[in-house]
């Protein structure tokens, strides 16, 4: 009896030790997700815009979504892969294009990988540490507009976490 109670005596610390060790990351909440939306779809519409914004959380999970009226069908899909890109890489999208075919250091495998946006609207969401909490794609008018959209929500949502 005095060995099972020393094992399990044991055995609690052991695994009380494990879960101390146990890290935590920030996260990507609803809300904040939904403001940042909200802020790139303000100035869709003061710049008569016809976007979709589309929000994700690292590495790659839909949080958000939103389409304006009388935007594209096919901005839909383009938003989705601009924002799970840089979801996953932290890198923006027009970075990765850069990379791929602009840089001195031309990576042509950037361009071999299945799902990979490789034009501009897409933004990652970088903590002032580095950590990396996800990423917004936009996608409807150019890509310079598609990118400031995207670089407005990240602001608005970095503006939120910081208060």
């Amino acid at each position: 009896m005095k060995k099972i109670l020393f094992f399990l005596f044991i055995s609690f610390f052991y695994i009380s030790s494990i879960n101390a060790a146990i890290t935590t990351r920030p996260v990507l909440n609803l809300e904040t997700a939904k403001l940042m939306a909200q802020a790139c779809l303000d100035l869709a519409v003061e710049e008569k815009w016809k976007i979709n914004v589309a929000i994700y959380e690292s590495p790659g999970s839909l949080k958000y979504y939103a389409a304006m009226d009388g935007s594209y069908p096919t901005s839909e899909l383009i938003a989705h892969i601009k924002g799970k890109t840089s979801a996953g890489l932290p890198f923006t999208t027009r970075a990765l294009s850069e990379m791929a075919f602009n840089s001195d250091n031309i990576s042509e495998g950037i361009a071999t990988i299945p799902d990979i946006a490789l034009i501009p609207g897409g933004v990652p969401i970088l903590l002032n540490d580095g950590t990396h909490i996800g990423g917004i794609g936009v996608s409807g008018s150019s890509g310079k507009n598609d990118e400031t959209c995207a670089l407005t929500a990240v602001n608005k949502g970095l503006k939120i976490i910081y208060e």
